[in-house]
């Protein structure tokens, strides 16, 4: 058994490598990256782990975990933007291991390979979560540990419960709250069909990280106010920031939240339609937990005014977790697909023909790849035959867009206006040449990328509490003129301008 679960940990490493690859590779910092990286530079800097800062300023918003993650990565693999992305990219690995497991253990070794692959191989995993963001490393962490308290409720097992609690505190303890939004589901299957037997094992660990890091944080005489300010912002102050409009916004987030699960929660719809047994068995409970704390989530996030998709990155491998059983058994029925699979596949093929048709007619920046990947989908109808066949499709056909389209957004991304970090140098280069390294700082917000780009890791106000005291300061367009400095060189990126500026001579 050993060597057989050390060949599937080395196939799924190899494959999460293979399908990652193209986005990991990725030589600029896209979305917040480059925030998260600069704090993590500015701990390295300092050498205080306790307090996260941005600019030297402190900074409570986010909880440091997934900052030391960073730090022992860039510490063994170096400064790189890959090196960056590899604890999100090693969770996402663990997982699929995590998954494999447990399925083989209770519902056979088809369902085992269905869940695991399916986490690898889901679109939005092989698209977006090679990344330095925390969000990522957030939905591993959260999924494993409800992965594992559902097993630990469904088998009693308190050390499956034990191990769930110190995931969710790691959890929390990377993005604090959000993770109660999808535990809250799985806590509600649970005290319903266990009345909180063994609740104390999870319990326990999963707040004892967080109380942990707080009461250091306090015990060094840290602003308790501004940690308690922050906290607020980020949970009640969200609630109440809603506004009526957000209630036309809800069609799209909850289209927003299946898609983002494709194409395994169609299975759901499968395996719903027949009926059900009424009785509550081990197996059963780990897939109702699993689904409930998806469902919840979407339902919770409906309530707040922001809902970032990001927050919903959990309900991939949850949703997973939960069909996996079900997809394994329409794939092992082997019979031919039926009239509506077989509609599906045909307008995927369609649209495939369609774009493999367009291509020459679209003005793209770069030749790419997407041919190849229109090409594949609109063979889809002519291969696809089978269930199995199908399953296997729903598979592999991410690994071909990590290659095709997500290829070409990585190539198209460096020569775009959002890249970032490629710029740096040139921004370094003009410090330099106004003799400004040594007394600069920044004022307002200032993309992490830009920075990191250019070797800087200046002081700085992004909040723009006091004025400058630095000869010479770099700021956005868009903020209030800094009195009493003078403009010296204007970086224009994407309708945004960066601006150097020297204090006047008294």
């Amino acid at each position: 058994m050993s060597r057989r679960l050390g060949f599937v940990a080395c196939l799924l490493f190899l494959l999460t490598i293979i399908v990652t690859y193209p986005q990991a590779s990725l030589q600029d910092w896209t979305g917040t990256e480059g925030r998260r990286v600069q704090i993590t530079a500015e701990m390295e800097r300092s050498g205080d782990l306790l307090l996260p800062t941005l600019s030297g300023q402190p900074i409570y918003t986010k909880p440091p975990l997934h900052y030391w993650l960073l730090y022992g990565s860039r510490a063994v693999f170096g400064d790189s933007f890959y090196a960056a992305r590899v604890p999100s990219i090693a969770m996402v690995f663990a997982l699929s291991l995590l998954a494999f497991v447990l399925h083989r253990r209770t519902f056979g070794l088809g369902a085992a390979w269905v869940a695991s692959l399916g986490i690898v191989c889901s679109p939005l995993v092989v698209m977006q979560f090679a990344s330095a963001e925390i969000d990522p490393p957030f939905a591993c962490l959260t999924a494993a540990s409800l992965f594992l308290l559902a097993y630990g409720a469904g088998h009693s097992s308190r050390g499956a419960m034990l191990c769930a609690g110190v995931l969710g505190g790691l959890a929390v303890l990377a993005k604090g709250p959000p993770y109660l939004l999808f535990a809250s589901g799985a806590w509600l299957v649970f005290f319903r069909h266990r009345g909180g037997r063994g609740f104390f094992f999870y319990f326990v660990p999963l707040v004892l990280p967080s109380l942990s890091y707080y009461a250091a944080l306090l015990f060094l005489n840290q602003n308790a106010s501004e940690v308690g300010a922050t906290a607020n912002e980020e949970t009640i102050g969200r609630l109440m920031s809603w506004q009526w409009q957000s209630i036309v916004d809800l069609p799209v987030f909850w289209l927003r939240a299946f898609a983002i699960q494709l194409p395994l929660v169609c299975w759901c719809f499968w395996e719903w339609r027949s009926a059900r047994d009424a009785r509550m068995n081990p197996a059963d409970l780990m897939l109702r937990m699993c689904s409930g704390a998806a469902l919840f989530a979407v339902i919770l996030l409906s309530f707040f005014p922001s809902r970032p998709t990001r927050y919903l990155l959990p309900n991939i491998p949850l949703f997973v977790f939960a069909v996996a059983p079900a997809v394994s058994h329409y794939a092992r029925q082997g019979a031919a697909l039926g009239r509506f699979a077989k509609g599906v596949l045909a307008a995927l093929g369609l649209i495939g023909a369609g774009l493999l048709v367009a291509t020459p007619l679209l003005a793209l920046p770069l030749p790419g790849r997407m041919p190849a990947f229109a090409l594949a989908a609109s063979l889809v109808p002519f291969l696809v035959h089978t269930r199995r066949a199908l399953v296997a499709c729903c598979l592999w056909l991410p690994a071909v867009a990590a290659y095709t389209i997500n290829a070409d957004r990585a190539d198209h991304w460096l020569i775009s206006d959002r890249a970032r970090a490629v710029h740096g140098p040139l921004l370094r280069r003009e410090i330099a040449a106004l003799d400004a390294m040594v007394d600069i700082q920044t004022v307002g917000h200032i993309h992490g990328g830009l920075l990191l780009g250019a070797g800087l890791l200046p002081r700085g106000d992004e909040w723009q509490r006091q004025p400058p005291t630095s000869k010479f300061v770099l700021y956005q367009s868009g903020v209030p003129f800094v009195q009493g400095y003078d403009e010296r060189f204007r970086l224009c990126l994407s309708g945004q301008d960066f601006i150097v500026a020297e204090r006047h001579e008294k």
